[in-house]
């Protein structure tokens, strides 16, 4: 009992952690995203998306040893073999190094031969149309902007074994304060290399920043969470690396999905609009505001993937079933109401960019993905279960469904329906992808799809329906009457009528059940906030 005590706090506790770190993120992120337009504008913020778009893809050459970095250090941790977590961070760091000097060979002049043949195909396709990317000063400035993105991504997978300690071990508080002061440096660097004039370039200048204090930061907090920690060439280990390497190369395809499904829109975009970079833009305004509301749920399932290896280290099966059905209803209890509640007030949202060409683009494009973005955050514990126990065939397959039919759906939607078939498709794959992912984890955790969606989705739902009804018609009313401040107020004023009315619904629903009290109360001590007894009152009574 001690024991089953012990590790629910330790999730709770980490994600607690994860929550502040990832709502601080949020904030600054949104913030920041306002100030960098009003000074770059949408085409240069354009222009910087496709550098992320760019960095997405060399990651692919990295093999993926990244991803099994925190898989093994918490397995080597917890059975107390100590010179096998040297081992693995040891290996790490030297094989990313020895790569991203390769890496940067190669990639430095394939840069020049990627950027003229898109230059091509985009005359190929928009004959005179073009020339809004193709011009010599924005065209030196994009080669200049993807050089230095390549040379910093080399540099962060070097550093990555060190930071993978902190989610080995499961010290998710020492994660987030190191995150909260790197969100702060790159607030001040932002703010210094846009105000001295030095555009989108400043960006780039900006996160060589933040990555120097990142890595030395990381570095010293690794010596001191692990003594006797060694990082040197003895201890590399050619048949350890074959097992990262193992793990990691099916991840590759998970990763290639979520690129395609979350990224690669913007190229897309830029390809079939003739290099309009305001548009590009707009549809990453519009694709962050679903990130974010996506970000919040997903620090539920953050913290699992090191219990569920710990458990699974221990043949624990039943638990482990048990932790897949909680976590997955607590993520839906999330879900559902966030997507709900920001489908609902998306055009209150967009009133901070203040952008006034178009800019329902990136409210219809937020709001379709939002429902891809939810359908995907499902089977999160799912995936942190499948990737705990070592099985990163089952997250790799749905990744190739996702990627294909994403492929395959927006060549036919955009072809049938224009610019808003590619969000769409985008949507319909996840979604496809999630309900296959479903079916095929039953035959691990003896949970089926049904039973799973009919104990963690529905009642959230219905709960969700009556704020969502409330919210839309605020919205609604008060479309073009007010300013950013204004529309910021109504839009606050929502989201505490949203909950309300959410906490209201569910607490007459059979969704909270005595366990989920005794979890909220004991373990996360949400007793102390408000409405939590109202929540739990039936539940409270009954028992």
């Amino acid at each position: 009992m001690g024991h089953t005590m012990s590790l629910r706090k330790t999730i709770a506790h980490n994600t607690v952690y994860n929550g502040l770190g990832r709502l601080w993120e949020a904030l600054v992120s949104i913030g920041l995203t306002v100030y960098i337009i009003d000074r770059v504008g949408m085409e240069g913020f354009g222009l910087w998306s496709l550098v992320a778009v760019f960095t997405g893809y060399a990651a692919l050459f990295d093999f993926g040893v990244n991803s099994a970095f925190t898989k093994y250090i918490a397995s080597f941790a917890a059975n107390e073999q100590r010179d096998q977590v040297s081992a693995v961070v040891s290996t790490g760091v030297f094989f990313y190094t020895a790569l991203g000097v390769a890496m940067v060979a190669l990639g430095w002049p394939l840069i020049d031969w990627l950027m003229d043949g898109t230059l091509a195909l985009m005359n190929t396709l928009h004959p005179g149309r073009s020339w809004a990317l193709g011009d010599n000063t924005r065209w030196d400035e994009a080669r200049f902007l993807f050089r230095g993105a390549l040379i910093l991504f080399v540099l962060t997978n070097s550093v990555a074994p060190f930071a993978a300690l902190q989610s080995g071990l499961q010290r998710m508080g020492i994660t987030n304060v190191l995150s909260l002061g790197a969100s702060i440096i790159k607030v001040v660097a932002t703010v210094w290399f846009l105000e001295q004039g030095h555009g989108v370039r400043g960006l780039l200048y900006t996160n060589a920043v933040v990555l120097a204090a990142f890595a030395v930061a990381n570095m010293v907090v690794a010596y001191r969470i692990f003594p006797g920690l060694h990082c040197r060439p003895a201890y590399l280990r050619v048949p350890l690396f074959r097992t990262l390497l193992a793990f990691g190369w099916r991840s590759q395809v998970a990763k290639l999905s979520n690129l395609i499904n979350f990224q690669t829109d913007r190229m897309i975009v830029a390809l079939a609009t003739g290099g309009q970079l305001e548009l590009v833009g707009l549809y990453r305004i519009g694709e962050d505001i679903a990130a974010k509301v996506r970000q919040i749920p997903a620090l539920l399932v953050s913290a699992l993937v090191p219990a569920v290896s710990h458990l699974d280290s221990r043949d624990d099966h039943a638990r482990l079933a048990q932790l897949y059905v909680r976590a997955t209803k607590y993520v839906a209890a999330v879900t559902i109401p966030l997507t709900a509640f920001a489908i609902a007030v998306t055009d209150l949202v967009l009133s901070l960019y203040q952008v006034k060409s178009t800019l329902g683009v990136a409210g219809w494009v937020a709001q379709i993905i939002l429902l891809g973005y939810a359908m995907n955050l499902l089977p999160g514990p799912g995936v942190s279960v499948a990737l705990g126990k070592g099985n990163a065939g089952l997250p790799m397959r749905a990744g190739l469904i996702s990627m294909f039919g994403n492929v395959l759906l927006t060549i036919v939607l955009f072809q049938a329906i224009g610019f808003y078939g590619i969000p769409l498709a985008t949507t319909l794959a996840l979604s496809i992808s999630t309900l296959w992912f479903f079916n095929a984890l039953k035959h691990d955790v003896a949970v089926s799809p049904g039973a799973l969606l009919r104990s963690t989705c529905i009642w959230p739902l219905v709960a969700s329906l009556p704020g969502f009804l409330v919210c839309a018609t605020i919205t609604w009313g008060c479309q073009g009457y007010l300013d950013r401040v204004g529309n910021l107020a109504i839009a606050a004023v929502s989201a505490v009528l949203f909950g309300m009315l959410y906490i209201v619904c569910l607490r007459w629903t059979p969704f909270i059940d005595r366990y989920d009290v005794e979890f909220l109360r004991d373990t996360l001590r949400l007793d102390r906030l408000p409405g939590f007894r109202f929540l739990t009152a039936r539940v409270s009574d009954v028992s």
